[in-house]
């Protein structure tokens, strides 16, 4: 027992002190469709890191499992809860395993894993019990449950320091998009657009205390949970059923009296605010406005785009708009062409650029799996990774608990 934990503590100070580390970064998003996972060297830190993607893959939840989390999400038991932080540890170890070994790369040559594991819960807001008033975020998929099934190091739990320090816990990927995508010459919004929209304000040469981020509102949540409801499918593939309807400004202007997309930041936002009740909401509105479907679908998307560019206008460019030129999107919303061709209609009339990861060198499928790698890198190299005036948090902190 004794060599055994000796050999655990060398392991893990053989890892802090490496130069270059060969790391997997993991990640569900709210949308809850898979683990995507990357394999990466990575090299240095903040924004002199380097990196490398070695390997990648997407891996699908099984449907029951995503029906599980979606449930969970919106209104689960702590039975519920407590089953889903093994069974997605699980799930992500497999996946990760899987990357690993289609990547030819042997497991004893990984140094360690960032999981950012799967959202159930996100509370911003402050609650009091007795004379304790906090927020609150939880992750299921169990750092623990990972490195027992991986047989490697694992870093998680990412959020909860960053809310324990008077934080969010969110936008957790501000560090990141920092550390990568910083311009010496301009000024750069990084827009994510995934489950729920985040911009990342990146000033020219920015330094970490001059970044700040924020969600903005709803990004392809509001779109799947009506295309669901609707028409019995997951998502709307490419944006179409949204292209063959027409955007209702009454409706729009409706949806966008909601008290979140006004908020000042630091905010965040989850399936309280933008989940199924709230696509039942804009269902309900659009019907007894008398709007077909396709155009209900084309209204909540293009919602996404308002929100948006309403928060740039209000929170962004009002007293800097000289500053910024580039509009960096990545995220699934990529994909949906209906929200690229609007945004990028709205973003023209702002003298804005509007550019996506990839013409950076970025697949913006795996940004936020490399993010978590990054994450975790600098977490074991004791470098605070949270950014406080994104989060909202009191200081610097150091965010990821490690599971030997």
């Amino acid at each position: 027992m004794v060599e055994s934990r000796l050999n655990l503590a060398m392991r893990l100070s053989e890892v802090m002190s490496r130069d270059s580390r060969i790391a997997v970064g993991a990640m569900s998003g709210t949308s809850a469709d898979g683990v995507d996972v990357v394999v990466v060297r990575l090299e240095g830190h903040g924004r002199n890191i380097k990196w490398k993607i070695l390997a990648s893959r997407v891996v699908p939840y099984p449907l029951e499992l995503k029906k599980r989390i979606l449930m969970c999400s919106e209104g689960g038991r702590v039975k519920d809860v407590c089953l889903l932080n093994y069974v997605v540890g699980i799930s992500f170890a497999r996946a990760i395993l899987r990357t690993i070994d289609e990547s030819g790369i042997r497991v004893s040559e990984v140094d360690f894993i960032g999981s950012h594991g799967q959202t159930v819960y996100h509370m911003p807001e402050y609650i009091k019990i007795g004379d304790i008033a906090t927020r609150c975020s939880l992750q299921v998929g169990s750092p623990a449950v990972i490195a027992e099934h991986t047989g490697l190091i694992t870093v998680g739990d990412f959020r909860c320091r960053d809310v324990a320090a008077g934080g969010h816990g969110a936008p957790i990927i501000a560090y990141v998009d920092w550390a990568l995508l910083t311009s010496s010459e301009v000024g750069r919004l990084v827009q994510n657009i995934g489950g729920i929209a985040n911009v990342t304000v990146l000033p020219p040469n920015a330094t970490l205390s001059e970044v700040y981020a924020f969600d903005t509102g709803p990004g392809n949540m509001v779109i799947d949970e009506v295309m669901r409801i609707l028409y019995g499918v997951e998502c709307d593939v490419d944006g179409e059923t949204a292209r063959r309807g027409n955007v209702s400004n009454s409706l729009l202007r409706e949806l966008m009296n909601h008290w979140f997309i006004k908020a000042k930041p630091p905010k965040t936002a989850g399936r309280r605010e933008f989940g199924r009740r709230f696509a039942e909401y804009a269902i309900r509105k659009g019907l007894k406005m008398g709007i077909s479907k396709e155009d209900i679908v084309a209204t909540v998307t293009a919602l996404t785009v308002e929100s948006i560019v309403y928060n740039y206008d209000r929170f962004v460019l009002r007293s800097h708009s000289h500053r910024y030129r580039e509009v960096i999107v990545g995220g699934g919303g990529t994909k949906n062409r209906f929200i690229m061709e609007r945004l990028r209609d709205e973003l023209r009339k702002r003298g804005l650029r509007l550019l996506t990861h990839e013409d950076l060198g970025i697949d913006s499928k795996f940004k936020e799996s490399l993010g978590m790698a990054i994450l975790a890198h600098e977490a074991l190299s004791g470098i605070p990774n949270n950014v406080p005036k994104a989060t909202g948090a009191k200081k610097a902190v150091v965010m990821g608990l490690i599971a030997l």
